[in-house]
Order: structure tokens, then sequence, then C-alpha cells
């Protein structure tokens, strides 16, 4: 009979116990407006604290409101004063240099050391709008094989768009000769030069051999 009534009273016990946890989690509540945001949205935090007593100086106290970042870091944190009826609300903007973060965001509202809710939203950083720069063909300058030939120098041609040494150069007036260099021009010059060096060595030998003559006379 005793194990009967034990086992009653706890029973008893238990559910109060759990009556009361759970109340106490809906004395605090916290939402917010929207389920996701993007930088530079406001975000509107309201939400109330039911058991709320303004005359009572042991609950009139203000709520304090922490917001934190997927990676645990505090973005803000700030209190918020109720108002007679037990409501709050406040707005948060999504931007600033703490907001690096693409996540879930977490915010916390409590009202004394045991009292307390939160909620989550998911943030969503705005991408960035990279002006990319394509170069048309009419934007492209093109030059005429023309005025690319005139930036060759003298002794060169244009050839697929650079300048390439000329294979045979004719002199220019006024410049020094200079032997052809094909084979069959080579041979005539070399007969040619070969038959003046001759003929001038038979003059010399001529007016030698005249000399001699008129001295023996």
């Amino acid at each position: 009979m005793k194990t009967i009534l034990l086992f009653v009273l706890s029973a008893i016990i238990l559910s109060q116990s759990y009556g009361v946890a759970h109340g106490a989690e809906d004395i605090v509540t916290v939402a917010t407006d929207s389920s996701s945001y993007e930088e530079g949205e406001m975000i509107s935090v309201s939400g109330s604290v039911s058991d709320y007593v303004e005359s009572d100086p042991f609950k009139n106290f203000d709520v304090t409101i922490k917001l934190v970042a997927p990676n645990g870091n505090i973005v803000s944190i700030s209190q918020i004063p109720l108002n007679s009826d037990g409501s709050y609300s406040t707005f948060i903007p999504a931007q600033g240099p703490l907001w690096k973060f693409y996540g879930d965001y977490t915010i916390s509202v409590s009202h004394g050391s045991d009292r307390n809710a939160s909620t989550t939203f998911t943030f969503v950083l705005s991408e960035s709008e990279e002006v990319i720069e394509e170069v048309t063909e009419e934007e492209v300058i093109e030059i005429s094989e023309e005025e690319l030939a005139e930036g060759c120098g003298e002794g060169t041609h244009l050839e697929d768009g650079a300048c390439v040494l000329d294979e045979t150069t004719e002199p220019t007036p006024g410049s020094t000769f200079s032997a052809p260099t094909s084979g069959f021009n080579a041979l005539t010059y070399s007969i040619v030069f070969t038959l003046a060096i001759a003929f001038a060595i038979m003059i010399v030998l001529y007016l030698i051999s005249r000399g001699s003559r008129t001295k023996t006379a």
C-alpha cells in the first residue's frame, strides 16, 4: 500500500514539474517578420513576457536581445524596455562589418536569468554585381597592313604581321658597290676582274721594256 502511495505522489510531482517547466517556456516569446533576410534589409523583432507586472519591482526590467551569427560570434546585443502589456518590438539592420556569413542567425531574448526564448532566420548575402567589360569588334582598333609595313625598317618587309629581312636588297644611289650573290654574276665579275689585272700587268711590263731600250740606245 505504501509503495502504491509513493508511486502516485511521484507521478503527481513529476507531472506538475513538467507543466511548470513547459509553462515557463511560453512566458517569454520572440518572433521575426520573415524567415529570411538579404543584406541591407531591416529585421523586425517582437515578442512578449506574459507574466510581466509593471508595478512588480522583481519583474519590471528590460528584456535582453542578442543576435548570434552562424559561427557563434555576437553580431549585436541590446536591452529593450517592455510596454505596459508586456510586449516589446525593435528593428535590427542586416548590414555592417559583422554580417559576413551566409546561413542561420539566432535571436535570443531573455527576461531574467532563467526566462528566455529564441528564434532563427536565414541571412543571404547580396551578390555583388561585377561589371565585365566585353570588348566588341567595333571597339577593336584595326591597324591596316600598310600602317604596319610603315613600321618596318629599311631592308625589311611585313610578313604574317611581323617585320622580316628582305632576301635581296638592291643598292641605293650613292651606296657602295656590293657584288651580286648569284653564281653567274659572280663568275662574270671574276673573269672581268682577272682580265683587268692581266691587262694592267702587260702595261707595266711594256713600260719597263720600253724604258730599257731607251737607256741602251
